[in-house]
């Protein structure tokens, strides 16, 4: 009997111990979280996706009992960042924060190392609408510039192949046949303080990177990419206000995990990135930014990249004959 009994404990030890290799690691709720949370930024220090994460993590502070630490690691739009994340543990101590849809996009140009969809979605507090802009000194109005630039070749700034702001010049391409010539910029600031010292012509940018040099009277906004006016932006005309028949995308602004984190972790850190997007003072630097605040949970926020994927594939050929030149 005593023999049976060790056997039958020991054949119970092996099966849970499958077990619990075959479902990943798994903590329980009162032991997450016990050390600093990193979140990898694949932007320079001060860049436009920088500040959003930083600012994010400081007030996320607030509803997890641990420091919120940052990592810089900029590089190959996004890439490498990516690559980092994917290869990490899937414990909940390192998450990314992502701006679809450029990281899907460079799936498609080169071997990444990582598939976005493969990550764990955890909350997107970000709506990233763009601007078509030009120097305050050149055309006025969307109607001028539209009128002046068909059949001619204008030099257009774009950071990151495949982001937000290069799918919707492309959107312009096909509406008003202009011919651009792509200048091609490591971030979005680097190509508006170009279009502000008149070294291209125009840069289809996001609403809250531009504000400051907008405000500066440095840079025009003509355009934005957006169903409903934008905060700080009133005057500024969307394509359905002018009849134009332009398709666009919006970026988004959001957390992942390493693919297999467990689902109680991200639970945790879902409620409280929900908390943090409606905190007051959160809320406060987000309105001074005019950034636009959306509250997408874990399941809606990956539909929303699944979504993103269909409009990549269909933009690809254009990206793809792009990046041969």
């Amino acid at each position: 009997m005593r023999k049976q009994l060790v056997i039958l404990l020991i054949l119970f030890g092996i099966v849970y111990g499958l077990s619990l290799f075959m479902s990943g690691p798994s903590f329980a709720a009162e032991d997450y979280p016990k050390k600093p949370i990193k979140f990898i930024s694949s932007w320079p220090g001060g860049a436009g996706g920088d500040q959003e994460i930083r600012n994010f993590a400081l007030y996320l502070r607030k509803y997890l009992p641990v420091s919120m630490l940052i990592e810089n690691v900029p590089g190959a739009g996004g890439k490498i960042g990516m690559i980092k994340a994917a290869k990490s543990e899937p414990d909940g101590y390192t998450l990314i924060y992502i701006t679809p849809p450029l990281q899907m996009t460079n799936e498609y140009l080169s071997k990444t190392d990582y598939v976005t969809k493969d990550f764990v979605s955890i909350y997107c507090y970000f709506k990233r609408t763009t601007l078509l802009l030009v120097n305050s000194e050149s055309w006025k109005t969307i109607e001028d510039f539209v009128k002046e630039a068909k059949g001619k070749t204008l030099s257009m700034g774009i950071s990151g192949l495949g982001s937000a702001t290069h799918l919707n010049a492309l959107g312009v391409l096909k509406a008003w046949g202009i011919n651009f010539n792509w200048v091609p910029f490591e971030t979005g600031s680097d190509a508006i303080t170009q279009l502000a010292g008149k070294h291209i012509d125009v840069v289809i940018g996001m609403a809250t990177t531009v504000l400051p040099l907008v405000r500066a009277g440095k840079v025009r906004a003509l355009l934005r990419f957006s169903d409903t006016p934008v905060e700080g932006y009133e005057n500024v005309p969307g394509p359905m206000d002018k009849g134009y028949k332009i398709p666009f995308i919006y970026g988004l602004g959001g957390i992942i995990a390493p693919p297999k984190t467990p689902a109680n972790v991200i639970k945790i850190l879902e409620q409280a990135a929900d908390k943090t997007s409606r905190d007051p003072e959160f809320l406060d630097w987000a309105a001074k930014g005019k950034y636009e605040v959306i509250h997408l949970f874990s399941e809606d926020f990956r539909k929303k990249i699944l979504e993103q994927y269909a409009i990549i594939e269909e933009n690809m050929p254009a990206i793809k004959a792009m990046e041969k030149k």
